[in-house]
């Protein structure tokens, strides 16, 4: 973009030209985040960093429902200290190399708070740009960094990590499974890595061995390859951190070619099989376990809370496609924002260091999914104790899975 700029200022700028550029800066002023309207006094705005172009706009839309569920509902209660939230979107193609200029542009508007990226790398990205600018933000992300206060002090990460998530792996497969040696299989990005590494701390930890580690790129076409060489290192499991619908059919479509059924557990995005039916014959599996919120598991003497119900009916009441519910569901967006209201209000400002200077000492919170609290050096809002492994697939699923979609699922 640079070098691009320098060549217009060295060139002159003929009649034509300069009719082109000024239709180009009215279309710009027409769209939606880039410039925007005037905001009145009594509205705030919430920057919204998500694809709205390039292949990922459509399946990454789903997981600001949650977002916006929160927002109609703080606006209709008076918004935030009696200002309604506006939201400001800028589009970053899902692409972490556009995530600094997204950002740019929100700062450019005096946005203070924002909502997003999607993606570890995305987000840790747009941090370097964010960061410095002191503005409070909240991305999907699970890699560690992620809740790194001293390193990231105005991100909030309103999601459990991927630490956590090897937490419970290690957990079930050790307390509920005879498997003794594992295969690891991750994706290629910075919450695959991230899980990757806690898996080689926490397995061992808990008297496994882990006898081959696989690392697949995103969107592939066949995994089979990978998952054969896991079975050939001798493993008895599998820890799959696959999350997105293209690469949990595929892993899961891999195991059909060769005629293997471990027990596995991994990501939340292995339900996307058993929530679209992808998946033939996937009764086939019912070891299958997925790291999601207790507070969307059960048990036969343990059901979930009136709150919860009644924020997944929202989510249904989208008509989104079956594969998006489980990722819009567990979104950090929903808790982020109320959290943001709630720390507004208790300081009675909206000046991020003072928000700052609360959330860092928050405890006892009621989140959507359990207790939310932060400090200092910790900004990671949920830790193991919030978290279960749902069970993937279920033969008989019963009122609450049916009438949830498959989003309430039984403990393992």
């Amino acid at each position: 973009m640079k070098i691009l700029q320098d060549r217009a200022l060295a060139a002159p700028i003929g009649r034509r030209q300069l009719l082109k550029a000024g239709a180009a800066s009215a279309a710009m002023l027409a769209m939606p985040g880039i410039i925007g309207r005037a905001l009145a006094d009594d509205e705030l705005k919430i920057g919204w960093v998500r694809p709205l172009t390039g292949p990922l706009a459509s399946s990454f839309e789903a997981l600001y429902a949650a977002g916006d569920i929160a927002l109609e509902e703080i606006n209709s209660a008076g918004g935030i200290l009696g200002r309604k939230l506006v939201k400001v979107e800028v589009d970053d193609a899902g692409a972490p190399a556009n995530e600094p200029i997204a950002m740019r542009e929100l700062i450019n508007q005096d946005v203070k708070f924002v909502v997003g990226p999607v993606g570890s790398s995305q987000t840790l990205a747009s941090l370097a740009v964010s960061t410095p600018a002191k503005i409070i933000q909240s991305g999907y992300i699970t890699a560690s960094e992620g809740g790194a206060g001293t390193r990231y002090p105005y991100h909030y990460q309103c999601v459990f990590t991927v630490e956590t998530q090897a937490v419970i792996y290690a957990e079930h497969l050790a307390e509920k499974t005879r498997a003794k040696k594992i295969g690891i299989l991750v994706e290629d990005s910075a919450a695959g890595t991230s899980v990757l590494a806690a898996c080689k701390e926490e397995l061992p930890a808990r008297g496994l061995t882990i006898v081959g580690e696989q690392i697949s790129p995103l969107r592939s076409n066949d995994l089979t390859p990978f998952l054969r060489s896991l079975r050939s290192a001798g493993a008895e499991a599998l820890c799959a951190f696959v999350s997105n619908n293209i690469d949990v059919t595929q892993f899961f479509v891999g195991l059909q070619r060769l005629g293997w059924q471990p027990p596995v557990v991994g990501h939340i995005g292995l339900v996307f099989a058993a929530a679209d039916k992808a998946v033939p014959d996937a009764a086939r599996y019912p070891d299958a376990f997925a790291a999601s919120y207790k507070a969307l598991t059960f048990t036969d003497s343990e059901q979930p809370d009136e709150r919860v119900r009644s924020y997944i009916d929202k989510i249904l009441g989208l008509g989104l496609p079956p594969a998006a519910l489980p990722p819009a569901a567990t979104s950090p967006y929903y808790d982020f924002l109320h959290v943001l209201k709630h720390a507004a209000e208790e300081t009675e400002s909206l000046d991020t260091d003072e928000i700052k200077a609360y959330l860092d000492q928050l405890t006892g919170y009621k989140g959507l999914f359990g207790e939310m609290k932060f400090t200092a050096e910790n900004h990671t809002a949920y830790g193991p104790e919030a978290a279960a492994m749902a069970q993937v697939f279920v033969e008989d699923p019963g009122e609450l899975v049916t009438a949830s979609q498959g989003l309430f699922r039984p403990r393992g």
